[in-house]
């Protein structure tokens, strides 16, 4: 392994960058980080990095942005896939190089926002959606300036429906810069040297890890690992294999992730573990978790029976860890897993795409889920790796462990081949589909990249589509989308070329499907025409845009209660089959009139606990889905007064601010106080502090004995009224 500080100094890094990046202990490159550089990646060459997790794909990439803002005053953007991913990347640059004088930015809000100040930041960290948003803004300025630019797990453009934003910005900025460095990164995948082909960059490949992986099938109380002989498991006081496997791990001083098959699994299978693993903990481990625990309920405005359940096992040193739960609560768990005080995470394998989280041993209990058509099917094997790689703690481990449950003899050797003997599929990509075309052909019209089907045609011969020949009958396809966009008033055409119109403009920035733009422009207008609306009405039209989050699962449990609200409300409801023919499906109909029902009951300020009960859904999902719904509604407001729509542009504003919180209209004016949600702003309506104007003469004292308030609020809120008051006046 090559020396870190002379490698560096060879390259023209100043001392104190050096010290900086060497403050953690670094002082020789791993074997593909060496591999890196003598493949040019200090030289400005484009490379796309195939490494298993930890094994230093990412300090590579920092060397080449330091390196190039240091020497040449160069701008950085970091692409990362997720949110939490952005998030945990700025945090960790930030502390490293701000007191270097580099300045490093996040970009993941509000989709449209055009953010000028972003160009300050040297190092700009992002979603694919935020630099995608930008670039609709015509913010030419954030592609033109770059010198570098880092495609965080790039296997992602597998995605179905993050895949074709992320490969579309890619071959978009190959087009408008193409003398930046790619530093694309992935674990190691199928057709990797084929994603290196298209990016026309150099292919660095290797299976080298920090922390060797052990990768084996358990069975009748025995490990079988590939290539590392057996490993016997004594822990025969415990009947479940699930609990053997997690003990022997522990008493190693070990962690463990085990991954399931679903959200019920993953909770289910916390529960299991919480009394064995409780027997292992010290009490001031047991006192840490408690008030970690509490943490967890009082954080989370109301308690639900899943916060609950949380706080519960967390108190053992065990969590569960799925979609349903809290940002936040997902958060503390996090944290409490990389501080090994709490010792297990069960959990579904969305966890092994987000956040790093290293532990000893990852346990896959489930290797088959529930897919819709399908029945039980095989998880993929891209999947199974992804779990895997989690395995093995830098600094802390010898080896990692992946283990597999195999429930029979003839299922362990099934596994075997099926999993650890066998690649990850290959990446192919998803941009051939008329809803992923249709929303990127708009954008690339909208900021004037392509003004015609040839030239759009040309764009996409330089996508990873277009690479793998997977065009097929793709110039009739994008014919037929330019006729719908023209139809629908989209775009519009002047001699031989297209533009945008104000309309299609408006869609593209609002970062929501045409057909989204299409319904709600059609909806507004007809309740616009009629007079007629209500908050359900408009909760509806939202629900039937193919951009809202709709609940998935319609039990027979459900028809009688949707049945119900159809009949009471269904005169309400602004868009029906004869506007649009895909309510015409049973089934769709179904999942839009129960999103609507969910919505409606949130802003009728149903308890959070009574949502999840009805719904079959957790805190976690309600959020997702109240995001949703603002992000719709928001567009609304704006398309309504594109069409000068005012009273729907009102009502829509007003909705979205309902959602938002879950209130009912009486509160919008309590909720514009900071620190005052839906719990706080009832219960000062209740005590009759029904407008911002009851509160600015009352007494602190009065304020302050309203439930959940207390004096410090108290005098905040009084604070806040002032200023309100200075701001009018001015």
């Amino acid at each position: 392994m090559s020396d870190v500080r002379k490698t560096l100094l060879e390259y023209q890094f100043p001392e104190s960058v050096i010290d900086a990046v060497t403050s953690n202990g670094i002082k020789k490159f791993y074997p593909p980080q060496a591999q890196a550089i003598k493949h040019g990646a200090l030289d400005g060459k484009s490379l796309l990095l195939a490494i298993p997790t930890a094994a230093g794909k990412t300090f590579v990439a920092e060397l080449c942005m330091i390196k190039s803002i240091i020497q040449n005053g160069g701008r950085c953007l970091y692409i990362a896939p997720l949110k939490a991913l952005a998030s945990e990347k700025f945090n960790d640059f930030q502390k490293k190089y701000e007191p270097l004088g580099i300045h490093v930015g996040i970009a993941t809000g509000d989709l449209d926002s055009p953010s000028k100040s972003l160009n300050r930041y040297q190092i700009l960290i992002a979603t694919a959606e935020k630099v995608d948003a930008l670039l609709r803004s015509r913010a030419k300025w954030l592609i033109d300036n770059l010198s570098v630019v880092v495609l965080d797990e790039i296997h992602f453009i597998n995605d179905e429906s993050r895949g074709p934003t992320l490969e579309i910005l890619t071959a978009r900025i190959k087009q408008l810069n193409p003398n930046v460095q790619l530093l694309a990164l992935s674990a190691t995948v199928k057709n990797a040297s084929e994603m290196a082909q298209w990016l026309k960059a150099e292919f660095v490949e290797s299976t080298w890890r920090p922390v060797p992986l052990r990768e084996g099938v358990y069975f009748n109380e025995e490990i079988v690992f590939d290539g590392f002989g057996r490993k016997a498991i004594h822990e025969d006081e415990f009947p479940d294999d699930l609990t053997k496997l997690t003990l022997d791990t522990l008493r190693g001083k070990g962690q463990v992730l085990v991954f399931v098959n679903s959200r019920r699994s993953a909770q289910a299978s916390a529960l299991l573990l919480a009394s064995p693993v409780s027997e292992l903990l010290k009490p001031s481990e047991k006192e840490l978790l408690k008030e970690l625990s509490q943490q967890v309920v009082k954080g989370s405005g109301e308690a639900t029976k899943i916060c609950r359940k949380l706080s519960n096992v967390l108190e053992h040193g065990v969590a569960f860890h799925h979609a349903g739960l809290r940002p936040e609560q997902r958060k503390i768990i996090e944290d409490a897993f990389r501080q090994n005080l709490v010792r297990v995470i069960c959990s579904t394998p969305t966890l092994a795409a987000g956040v790093n989280l290293p532990a000893q041993r990852t346990i896959l209990r489930d290797t088959k889920r529930y897919e819709s058509g399908l029945g039980a099917a095989y998880i993929p094997v891209s999947e199974y790796k992804q779990c895997a790689g989690r395995a093995g703690r830098p600094g802390y481990d010898d080896f990692g462990e992946a283990v597999i449950i195999a429930k029979t003899f003839a299922e362990s050797r099934l596994l075997f081949e099926r999993y650890i003997e066998a690649a990850p599929e290959p990446v192919i990509s998803k941009l051939g589909s008329e809803s992923a075309l249709r929303i990127h052909i708009l954008a690339s019209i909208a900021a004037g990249h392509v003004h015609d089907i040839n030239e759009m045609f040309e764009f996409i011969s330089h996508t990873f589509l277009a690479h793998q020949k997977l065009t097929g009958n793709l110039i009739e396809l994008i014919s037929k989308i330019f006729d719908f966009l023209e139809k629908h008033g989209l775009i519009e055409k002047s001699g031989f070329r297209y533009f945008a119109t104000a309309f299609g403009q408006c869609v593209s920035r609002l970062y929501i499907d045409p057909i989204t733009g299409i319904m709600l422009h059609q909806g507004l207008a007809k309740a616009h025409r009629t007079g007629g609306y209500s908050a359900t009405g408009l909760l509806h039209l939202v629900a039937c845009c193919p951009d809202a989050e709709r609940l998935a699962s319609i039990t027979k449990s459900d028809y009688e209660q949707l049945e119900g609200f159809m009949s009471s409300c269904g005169d309400e409801f602004i868009v029906t089959a004869q506007d649009f023919p895909d309510l015409e499906d049973f089934f769709f109909q179904l999942r839009v009139l129960k999103t609507t029902l969910l919505w409606s009951q949130w802003i009728d300020e149903t308890k959070e606990d009574d949502l999840c009960d009805r719904f079959n859904v957790g805190p976690g999902d309600i959020h997702r889905h109240v995001e949703s719904a603002q992000w719709i509604l928001y567009a609304a407001s704006v398309i309504a007064e594109l069409f000068k729509f005012k009273r729907l542009t009102f009502a829509t504003d007003d909705l979205k601010r309902r959602i938002q919180y879950g209130i009912r209209e009486e509160l919008l004016d309590l909720v514009l106080l900071k620190g005052v949600g839906r719990i706080r702003a009832r219960n000062l309506f209740s005590k009759g502090f029904k407008k911002l104007s009851d509160l600015r003469l009352a007494p602190l004292d009065d304020i302050a004995s309203v439930p959940q308030i207390g004096k410090a609020l108290a005098k905040d809120i009084l604070n806040q009224i002032q200023n309100f008051k200075v701001k009018s006046q001015k």
